[in-house]
């Protein structure tokens, strides 16, 4: 009942007035296709939360790989997961990474790469950041993560992510993937057809489907984020606790995050409460759980990722997949630092 409640605000939320997102996507057709972010998947996904264990799962879905691995990441530093894709093209894999071209951290591995022939590339500068974190192995997995491959993510860092093998996910972000190496490689191709999609991509849809996950929430609003500095994300959620829902707001310390300073005001006035990740963990994920639904992605909560980056995301609504992430959540909450 919560995702059908949820779906049913995102389709009002197409007649709200011009100050706030709106909601682009159609109903969901007649034959089942995904055209919302919470239509019914296939099959159920998996999640996971980092860094306990993080590098082995990953290590095992690259090496899983048999026939292709197409691999978007902001920054990899992490040589152990370069040489499992090293390793992977050894044994005949079709390889493709794209990299952010202005994180200099990436030169930890692109010679590696360029020595072994893996195929890579810089992104297309058309995006101010990409941003975006995921695989997609064989064209049937696709890993959609908060993570980067670098070490500080293997080892102290609080992240979210998700393995997702329904096949029009993964077709869609096959179409992403597809178009951004167009792009890296000097082309221009045309941009994916993705009025029709359960994924939550920057800068086509983020903005609009992200305020319409909060805006919709009527009981319960966990927000775990390196900082909120989009003023309309803020004011929905204030909304939302103004309404009677619950909010809590877990945000990286301020003496990192200087912005986490204004947010936690604006929260703290609409009794808002927010807590400060300090000595736990390094607060990286980007973590929204509303009603039950959980958004897990790249997308930081600003206007430079709604907009202007490559990014992409989706939402986990299928129970026992957001279980692992509530109670993660729930045990940040309560290890975490009330903000003064």
């Amino acid at each position: 009942m919560k995702v059908l409640a949820f779906v049913a605000v995102l389709l009002a939320a197409c007649g709200s007035s011009h100050d706030t997102p709106a909601v682009d996507a159609p109903p969901d057709i007649a034959d089942g296709t995904g055209c919302t972010p919470t239509t019914a998947r296939t099959q159920m996904p998996d999640t996971f939360v980092g860094p306990t264990g993080l590098q082995d799962r990953l290590s095992a879905l690259i090496d899983s790989a048999q026939t292709s691995l197409d691999v978007q990441m902001y920054l990899f530093t992490v040589r152990a997961l370069a040489d499992k894709i090293v390793a992977a093209k050894s044994r005949g894999v079709a390889i493709r990474v794209i990299l952010d071209p202005d994180e200099a951290g990436n030169a930890n591995v692109t010679p590696g790469f360029t020595s072994a022939g893996i195929n890579w590339k810089n992104a297309s500068t058309i995006y101010q950041y990409s941003h975006a974190k995921y695989l997609i192995i064989d064209r049937k997995t696709a890993v959609i993560m908060s993570m980067n491959f670098n070490v500080d993510a293997m080892q102290n860092e609080r992240n979210y992510g998700m393995v997702d093998k329904d096949p029009e996910d993964v077709a869609d972000l096959q179409l992403v993937f597809d178009q951004d190496w167009g792009l890296a490689n000097g082309q221009t191709p045309a941009a994916p057809d993705l009025s029709c999609t359960r994924l939550i991509i920057s800068p086509t849809n983020s903005q609009q489907r992200i305020y319409s996950l909060i805006q919709g929430s009527q009981h319960t609003l966990d927000i775990e984020s390196l900082y909120i500095t989009d003023a309309s994300l803020r004011s929905a959620v204030v909304a939302a606790a103004n309404r009677g829902v619950t909010v809590r707001v877990i945000l990286e310390d301020p003496s990192d995050q200087a912005s986490n300073t204004d947010a936690t005001t604006t929260f703290k006035a609409a009794g808002i409460p927010v807590k400060y990740a300090t000595t736990q963990f390094y607060l990286h994920a980007k973590l929204i759980v509303a009603d039950g639904v959980a958004f897990v992605g790249s997308e930081n909560l600003s206007p430079t990722a709604l907009q202007h980056n490559r990014e992409v995301g989706a939402l986990v609504f299928e129970p026992p997949a957001v279980q692992p992430i509530q109670a993660q959540f729930d045990s940040d909450w309560a290890a975490t630092t009330p903000a003064p």
